[in-house]
């Protein structure tokens, strides 16, 4: 058995590259898999991944050691299991596998949903923060587009039925630009209230 402290350095290795079960014959030859085990249930994998690694080491006439893998394995999820792990995991926005056990659960997805709760409402205010870009961008391309229309429509070039469609033409991109103009103070506004309630989730999680 590794020491703990080299167990924890390795799984943190592994949550960074993302818990990859790809061995190889190498890998399979040598491996310890109670530290397999470990470091997959530290990285919050689902047992699934044994099966991952089986059929990786299948091809080199490797067979793993599944009680030692499992052993480790509940030894990798005590250290996943925890509450600030799992408000981090919702923080972040992602997916909860259902791994930990009966006895750790609780607590971890309490914290979790605290998590999941702070991220709905950063994503609320993404959401409007990019609606207001957009129609923002479409107000200058109008701008850029009206522009453009009215340089034709003073122009020697022109001819009287094309300028009877310009000025159409830029009565009505004028009054999208007002529209757009419009949108976006209301979005400003609801801006406002999505930043208030993210503040408020914040301030009132039990974990940061």
């Amino acid at each position: 058995m590794i020491d703990t402290y080299k167990k924890i350095a390795v799984a943190g290795l592994v949550l960074l590259v993302g818990g990859c079960a790809s061995m190889s014959e190498e890998e399979c030859l040598v491996a310890d898999w109670h530290a397999l085990g470990y470091e997959d249930g530290a990285a919050g994998q689902p047992v699934a991944q044994l099966g991952e690694r089986r059929q990786a080491c299948a091809e080199y006439g490797v067979r793993p050691d599944t009680g030692a893998y499992r052993a480790g394995r509940s030894e990798g999820l005590r250290l996943y299991c925890t509450d600030q792990r799992g408000f981090r995991l919702g923080r972040s926005g992602r997916t909860y596998n259902g791994v930990c056990p009966a006895d750790l659960e609780p607590p971890f997805l309490h914290a979790y949903e605290a998590g999941r709760e702070i991220y709905r409402a950063r994503a609320a205010v993404n959401e409007v923060s990019r609606a207001i870009r957009n129609r923002a961008r479409e107000r200058e391309h109008l701008l850029d587009d009206i522009t453009d229309m009215s340089a034709r429509l003073v122009s020697d070039e022109a001819t009287r039925d094309e300028r009877v469609e310009l000025l159409a033409d830029i009565a009505r991109l004028k009054d999208r630009h007002s529209e757009l103009g419009m949108e976006i103070e209301d979005l400003e506004y609801e801006l406002s209230m999505r930043e208030v309630e993210y503040r408020e989730v914040r301030r009132h999680s039990p974990y940061q």
